[in-house]
């Protein structure tokens, strides 16, 4: 039976590494912070806490203002430790802090570097998209049959000889997938090179995701 659909979960270590940018100006708070504090400490501790929030919001962009938190508020401590005489215990906690927020970004960044440009198009609060390489037919607009290079529940990539002469970028397309039941899927062309394109998946229910989904848990694969 065919059925027609229009086709994102993060790094679970990213969960309390988002968290420690939130509880920073807690720590500050009991361990009786005593340094020089302020206009630019309050503003530390806001970048942080609003870095830990941008880190919690599976959306490309959040985490990208996430990262840009992260070095600001590095560098507003990196100040207290150049320009101000902080007492031993503060300037400890200023370097605990660096190395922390250095830590939590690092993972960030990882992971931000290796996600998809697929990613960027789905919806803030839903779950990030895990690319998995797969080898399987696929049809194109019922005729191009071509080759999945790696697929997600929001989208694919796919090998398509002479992809500029047949494809362009904002094309709607349909997307038949004889190894999952013969979907025929509808998406979008987001980018073409010499022979792949990339295809966002549109129009899908929680449901049509979740059928996605189990397919690609069940088949063993590995993770882009």
């Amino acid at each position: 039976m065919r059925k027609t659909i229009g086709i994102t979960h993060g790094p679970w270590v990213i969960i309390p590494a988002a968290f420690t940018l939130m509880v920073i100006p807690v720590m500050d708070f009991t361990t009786m912070h005593t340094g020089t504090t302020g206009t630019l400490e309050t503003v530390g501790w806001l970048v942080a806490f609003a870095a830990g929030i941008s880190f919690l919001i599976r959306h490309k962009l959040l985490w990208l203002i996430g990262l840009v938190f992260c070095a600001l508020f590095i560098a507003i401590n990196l100040s207290h430790l150049v320009f101000f005489q902080d007492p031993p215990l503060s300037a400890e906690v200023s370097v605990f802090k660096i190395v922390s927020t250095v830590i939590v970004g690092g993972i960030a960044w990882l992971y931000f570097s290796r996600s998809p440009d697929l990613d960027r198009r789905q919806h803030w609060i839903e779950q990030t998209a895990h690319r998995y390489y797969v080898d399987i037919p696929v049809v194109l607009m019922g005729k191009e049959d071509c080759r999945i290079l790696d697929l997600s529940y929001t989208g694919t990539r796919v090998l398509a000889p002479q992809a500029r002469q047949k494809f362009k970028v904002g094309q709607m397309v349909s997307v038949e997938i004889p190894d999952i039941d013969d979907i025929l899927c509808q998406g979008k062309v987001i980018a073409v090179s010499h022979s792949e394109i990339r295809i966002h998946f549109v129009d899908t229910s929680d449901h049509e995701k979740e059928l996605i989904r189990q397919w690609l848990s069940s088949q063993n694969l590995q993770s882009v």
